[in-house]
C-alpha cells in the first residue's frame, strides 16, 4: 500500500485533475498572451504527467527495461491526450484541438527522451 501511495497515486491524481479541469465549462485561459502560451501550458502539463507516469510505470514494470517503460509511458500519454481532447469536445464552451494534442504529446515526449538519455548516460541497468 505504501508503494501505491508513493509511486502510483500521484500519477493517478494528476491525470484525474487534468480531466476534471478539462470538464469545466467555459474555462478561460489566463490573460497572458505571448508566443504560444496555450501550447506551452499544454506541454508543461503533459511534461509533469510524463514524469509522474514514468515514475509509476517504472516502479510497476521496471524490470522490463527502460525502452519498454518509456514506450508504455508514451502510450499512456497519447491515450490520455486523446481522452482529454475528446472530453473537451463535449463540454460547453470548450473545444477539441489537434494542435493541443500535439503539444501534449510533445511535452511528454521531451521529458521521456531526457529520462531515457539520462538512464543511458548513467549506465543504469535496463538499457
Amino acid at each position: 500500500m505504501r508503494g501505491f501511495l508513493k509511486y502510483h497515486l500521484p500519477a493517478v491524481l494528476y491525470a484525474a485533475a487534468i480531466l476534471v479541469v478539462s470538464s469545466i465549462p467555459n474555462l478561460k485561459s489566463p490573460g497572458i498572451r505571448f508566443l504560444a502560451t496555450d501550447k506551452l501550458a499544454h506541454m508543461i502539463e503533459y511534461a509533469v504527467l510524463a514524469l509522474l507516469a514514468f515514475r509509476s510505470l517504472n516502479q510497476f514494470v521496471g524490470s522490463v527495461g527502460i525502452r519498454s517503460v518509456v514506450g508504455l509511458t508514451f502510450l499512456v500519454l497519447a491515450v490520455m491526450a486523446v481522452a482529454d481532447e475528446t472530453l473537451q469536445r463535449y463540454v460547453p464552451g470548450r473545444h477539441s484541438d489537434w494542435w493541443d494534442y500535439l503539444a501534449d504529446v510533445a511535452g511528454g515526449s521531451l521529458v521521456l527522451v531526457v529520462l531515457w538519455w539520462f538512464r543511458r548516460v548513467r549506465g543504469s541497468p535496463g538499457k
